[in-house]
């Protein structure tokens, strides 16, 4: 019953998709049911779970990774499906960036979902390699995605980014944001500054001494790269090994927002290890990887959706006490709706 079903969600949600083939999308149908099956992201284990001959499922799927793939379009579409069955009122974005066994980099731009991410785009590439990075920059690459998201949203969406400093001190990512009438909150480098109304440029990541001491303030900052309007918002959480330094366009948010981003590296742990093993899949390029991902992106998500299905049916493993003394989830979603799926559990689908 669970394969039938993840089977059936996956030719649904891609039943309305323009430009890609009946090929792709049963393609994308069997091979998604195949990853959980295999609990892998290597081809020969998928193939071997996926149903039929399994040589004959390997050259398949190596057609699949191998073929034209418009990575754009996909992410538009995939974005709007993913919001449909979300039903969500607002949209929040986390960017960051991983390696996969040193070899590739991703660039990824995740939805925030119940403690973890499920992606919506990504840019794969040859890791340590400054010729082989994408020419248009890191920040330029970022607002190409954010754009492809972009195409697959309603135009009343209200979105916010949120991203580390790695990525987020950037003028020209909060400027390209903010065109797009897209809200940002950014963790920055602790040398940033702000030009006060009175004239004065201070680090405002010093104005912060001590755990449980905030700062905020109003006005321009990157002195030398810019000037951007915004606000900054500086904390030190009790536990925290040091305050979050801050940026945003949105006067309406206190900091404490920034926490969601924490989910997306939950997330890629889930892909990278305690999932599919995306880092055990025998694939060097770029390219093939990125088609993979559509595959591997959209088992896990339907495993997200499943574990949420099982917690609103009451189904859920049993909530667990944590160290802080809250009530807190035994297992992820993630892990709920993979372990309902491989022990055949009751489908609250049905």
């Amino acid at each position: 019953m669970n394969s039938k079903k993840l089977y059936q969600w996956v030719e649904r949600m891609s039943k309305d998709w323009s430009g890609f083939s009946h090929h792709f999308k049963k393609s994308l149908a069997v091979f998604s049911r195949g990853v959980v099956r295999a609990e892998s992201s290597q081809i020969r284990k998928i193939a071997g779970m996926s149903g039929g001959k399994a040589e004959s499922q390997r050259r398949r799927l190596q057609r699949f990774v191998k073929a034209e793939q418009n990575l754009g379009l996909f992410f538009a579409q995939w974005t709007r499906t993913v919001l449909k069955d979300l039903k969500l009122k607002e949209l929040v974005l986390v960017v960051d960036e991983t390696k996969l066994k040193a070899k590739l980099g991703v660039m990824l731009v995740a939805l925030v979902y119940k403690e973890r991410c499920i992606p919506l785009a990504w840019r794969i590439y040859p890791a340590n390699d400054a010729k082989a990075y994408p020419k248009a920059g890191q920040s330029r690459m970022i607002i190409g995605l954010l754009k492809q998201i972009r195409a697959g949203l309603h135009s009343a969406m209200p979105v916010r980014v949120l991203a580390d400093r790695g990525i987020g001190t950037s003028p020209l990512l909060m400027r390209g944001i903010g065109a797009m009438g897209w809200k940002f909150l950014f963790r920055v480098t602790k040398q940033s500054k702000i030009i006060l109304s009175d004239g004065r440029a201070i680090c405002f990541y010093a104005q912060v001494q001590a755990r449980g001491e905030t700062y905020a303030a109003t006005g321009l900052v990157f002195k030398k790269r810019g000037r951007i309007p915004a606000h900054v918002r500086v904390f030190w959480q009790e536990g925290g090994q040091e305050p979050w330094a801050l940026v945003t366009n949105d006067p309406a948010l206190t900091g404490w927002e920034y926490a969601e981003r924490m989910w997306i590296e939950e997330g890629i742990r889930d892909l990278k290890s305690h999932g599919w093993d995306v880092e055990l899949a025998s694939l060097d390029s770029a390219q093939r990887m990125s088609h993979l991902w559509i595959i591997l992106v959209v088992a896990y998500a339907w495993m997200l959706l499943w574990g949420t299905k099982l917690e609103e049916a009451g189904l859920s493993a049993p909530l667990r006490r944590r160290k802080a003394g809250k009530l807190g989830r035994t297992w992820s979603l993630f892990r709920e709706g993979r372990q309902a799926f491989l022990t055949a559990a009751s489908s609250p689908f049905t």
